[in-house]
C-alpha cells in the first residue's frame, strides 16, 4: 500500500468520524431547538420583499377583525412579548407568552440571582 492509498483510507477515517461527530450534536439538540434552528434558517431565506408581503398581508388580516398586533421587549427579561389588541377598547385579547409566565420567569431569574449572590 502506498502513501497514497493511507492518506485516502485516514481521510475517509476522519470524514465519518466527523460525520459520527455532528450526528451525534444533532441527538443532542432537543425537537425545540432543532424547530428554532429550522425557523431562522427559513427566515434568513426569505427576501426583504417576501417580508413585507407578509407583514402587509398580517395587517390586512388584523384590520378585518378590528385588532392590532404589538410587539414589545421585556424590560425585565429583554425577550419580546407579542400582544394582540382590540382597537376598539384598547384592551390585550391575546398575549404570547402570557402574563403569568413572564410573571415566573421573573421570580426564577430572582431566585437565581439570590442563589449565585450567596455562593460569591
Amino acid at each position: 500500500m502506498d502513501i497514497k492509498g493511507i492518506n485516502n483510507i485516514m481521510d475517509r477515517a476522519i470524514s465519518q468520524g466527523s460525520q459520527e461527530v455532528e450526528l451525534q450534536r444533532q441527538i443532542e439538540k432537543s425537537p425545540v431547538q432543532q424547530v428554532k434552528e429550522q425557523n431562522e434558517q427559513n427566515l434568513q431565506k426569505l427576501s426583504k420583499d417576501q417580508l413585507e408581503d407578509l407583514f402587509k398581508s398580517m395587517k390586512e388580516k388584523f384590520d378585518y377583525m378590528n385588532k392590532y398586533l404589538k410587539i414589545e421587549i421585556d424590560k425585565d427579561l429583554h425577550e419580546p412579548v407579542v400582544k394582540i389588541v382590540d382597537k376598539r377598547t384598547n384592551q390585550v385579547v391575546r398575549q404570547i407568552p402570557p402574563e403569568y409566565l413572564l410573571e415566573i420567569a421573573k421570580k426564577l431569574d430572582e431566585l437565581v440571582g439570590l442563589l449565585f449572590n450567596k455562593e460569591a
